[in-house]
């Protein structure tokens, strides 16, 4: 059911599978319960797997349709904030922040992504959103002599660098919310597609997870069972 939700199936396209494949009849609120708890299960679990990257890290920001309800402005979506090293593809860190876009959600995306990682980026690529080098600056105290970071914005710099490892992955998350037509649990959503496209979805060309880039395995077939029973080995221990 997990793999069928983030592959791209509706709640109902999931159930009626599951009937005609294994003769189970499954109510698609079961299904949708399922995949919330396991969600949360499967990114608690893998957030404290550090891959220890010390590359180049891309930011950016998107929006996303939520059920929600319209505010003030008369929008509906939520803003979600993603940090994705370079080289490996992996997401290290998915913020949903809601309506507010502002400096304190770029320094609190950087914070997570930091505390996943486990190491400070060498280099951070960002838009032209202004509020991204104030959040660098306030999570890695990136400013005067304590300079650690080469902060580089893309404004007006395109022919010489882009930003199109993150903004591709965000093509690939409205991709997955567009059949929703907005959900209400945008964080828990994105905490499961975080674990999809790192250690579930393979490269098309190289035929690899991204965590498999960085040398973090799943010893089993099933990608998303070996998880669940490395959380299981973790818990008994």
């Amino acid at each position: 059911a997990m793999d069928c939700y983030y592959k791209g199936l509706s709640y109902r396209d999931i159930s009626d599978q599951f009937k005609q494949f294994y003769i189970v009849e499954l109510h698609h609120e079961t299904i949708r319960r399922w995949i919330l708890k396991f969600s949360k299960v499967l990114n608690d679990y893998s957030s404290k797997i550090q891959p220890n990257i010390k590359g180049n890290w891309n930011a950016d920001e998107t929006l996303i349709l939520t059920k929600r309800g319209k505010d003030d402005k008369n929008t509906n979506f939520d803003y979600v904030w993603n940090v994705m090293d370079n080289k490996s593809k992996f997401l290290l860190a998915s913020v949903n922040s809601g309506r507010s876009r502002s400096s304190k959600d770029a320094e609190k995306v950087f914070r997570e992504a930091y505390n996943q990682n486990g190491k400070m980026p060498n280099k951070i690529i960002v838009d032209g959103y202004k509020g991204y080098e104030d959040g660098c600056r306030k999570a890695f105290r990136n400013w005067g002599n304590e300079r650690k970071i080469d902060f580089v914005s893309i404004k007006g710099r395109r022919k010489h660098i882009n930003n199109n490892a993150i903004e591709n992955l965000n093509s690939s998350v409205k991709e997955f919310h567009k059949i929703r037509r907005g959900v209400k649990e945008t964080q828990t959503y994105q905490d499961g597609f975080k674990v999809f496209h790192n250690y579930i979805r393979k490269s098309a060309k190289q035929k690899l997870t991204p965590a498999e880039k960085c040398d973090l395995t799943i010893p089993n077939q099933n990608r998303w069972i070996g998880m669940l029973n490395q959380n299981v080995q973790e818990i008994k221990s």
